[in-house]
């Protein structure tokens, strides 16, 4: 049976997103179905909408999310129905030249698909009620009630975190706090400076805690 829900659609930029009914693709073996329980508005979305950033129309946006897990197709393994999970953006292929060298970030079959606007395996996951093919912002397109996607990203996290806190974590957080531990090298007792507290921002500094830098006088325990 096909599976319907509303999205949030983008059909030209610089017009609203319209919200309408949108059907489903049936989920491969390897695939998950997700229901959407929190997603965040990154400035990546504002691009599209604003047309700054260009990628294939109409397009379900949002790519920071979180949710629970409906449906899994019958090769997946490592994921259960009614588990809580983040949304990855980053699906990889895990054999090319970048992938053995675990930079993910930089799959050949990623970046070669990425401003095509559709999903990993190459094919559009939803449709307009007209029939026509949606794309997918950055693997996902998470402006919507459900999402169908590889098992590769989805991730389960904990059951106690609250759903519009662990949304962030699928961009917002990975960016700032990745940033701080595996980019600029902070060591023990170094001071660092953010320059604009996001949430982006707030992640960084976050991400600096975590790598030991300094906390400043004005929030030392007196």
């Amino acid at each position: 049976m096909t599976l319907t829900c509303r999205a949030a659609v983008l059909h030209q930029s610089g017009t609203p997103l319209s919200v309408e009914r949108v059907s489903l693709a049936q989920p491969m073996p390897t695939d998950v179905v997700v229901k959407v329980r929190a997603a965040g508005l990154c400035h990546t979305d504002l691009e599209v909408i604003d047309g700054s950033l260009r990628y294939p129309l109409p397009m379900i946006l949002g790519h920071e999310a979180a949710g629970v897990v409906e449906e899994i197709g019958s090769a997946v393994r490592d994921i259960s129905v009614g588990d809580r999970v983040v949304l990855s953006w980053n699906p990889h292929c895990g054999h090319c030249f970048h992938c053995d060298r675990a930079q993910p970030i930089l799959c050949e079959t990623y970046l070669a698909r990425g401003a095509e606007g559709v999903h990993f395996d190459g094919a559009s996951k939803a449709q307009l009620v007209d029939g026509r093919n949606l794309a997918h912002l950055m693997f996902l397109g998470a402006f919507s009630e459900y999402v169908v996607l590889p098992a590769q990203q989805a991730i389960v996290v904990p059951n106690d975190i609250p759903f519009d806190r662990a949304c962030l974590i699928g961009c917002g957080v990975m960016t700032g706090v990745g940033a701080a531990l595996n980019v600029a090298a902070i060591g023990h007792g170094d001071t660092v400076m953010v320059t604009g507290c996001g949430a982006v921002g707030l992640a960084a500094v976050q991400g600096a805690r975590l790598a030991g830098a300094r906390c400043c006088y004005r929030c030392r325990p007196r």
